[in-house]
């Protein structure tokens, strides 16, 4: 199974930042941006790929103190960009800021990503810089766009804020129209996971 620790996101914020992807979208000019479909929205904090069912439980078992150490965040959307970077995008994102004073954000992914090596991912030695963002569109093209007018011009997402309280562990399923989410296990950030559930 292809799996990834993210958080969910609230359902008045995705409505909000869909209203925004109807306006914005358009400054994508290239046809070869394809839409995540909004239903399919969370903020990762690790991708760990491919885990088999037993590395799976252990995984979960790391995601559920990481959770438990955690607090409830307090999350805004701000600004948005590409992934990895502008001659070469594969995404493109609206932010996540950790609208605390103490990184918890931060420190939160790190967590997961820490419960990845410890389980899954021993032998990855390092990941790119943990960046909050939520994916609204990715490249299905090659190369790089032709043109990049949103770039000057694309409104800037709103700026909506939500409590982040629920660390989730997903699984991606692959597929010809993009890939689907399933979540397998959800945990309470703050808490002490009596209320963990699958599913």
């Amino acid at each position: 199974m292809r799996l990834f620790a993210a958080l969910e996101i609230s359902e008045d914020v995705r409505s909000g930042l869909a209203d925004w992807w109807l306006d914005a979208r358009p400054w994508l000019a290239d046809d070869c941006w394809r839409d995540v479909r909004s239903h399919l929205w969370h903020v990762t904090l690790a991708f760990y790929g491919e885990v088999g069912g037993c590395e799976a439980d252990d995984l979960a078992e790391e995601l559920a103190e990481c959770a438990r150490r955690a607090p409830v965040l307090r999350l805004g959307v701000n600004g948005f960009g590409v992934f990895p970077s502008l001659l070469r995008p594969k995404v493109f994102w609206a932010g996540v800021d950790d609208l605390g004073d103490g990184g918890d954000l931060k420190h939160l992914a790190r967590c997961c990503r820490r419960a990845g090596h410890a389980t899954v991912r021993k032998h990855v030695a390092g990941e790119a810089p943990f960046r909050g963002h939520i994916t609204v569109a990715r490249w299905q093209g090659r190369g790089r766009p032709r043109a990049q007018p949103w770039r000057d011009g694309m409104p800037a997402p709103p700026g909506l804020v939500w409590q982040g309280g629920r660390l989730c562990l997903f699984q991606s399923i692959l597929r010809p129209e993009g890939p689907q989410y399933r979540r397998l296990e959800a945990f309470a950030c703050g808490g002490d996971n009596d209320g963990r559930f699958r599913g």
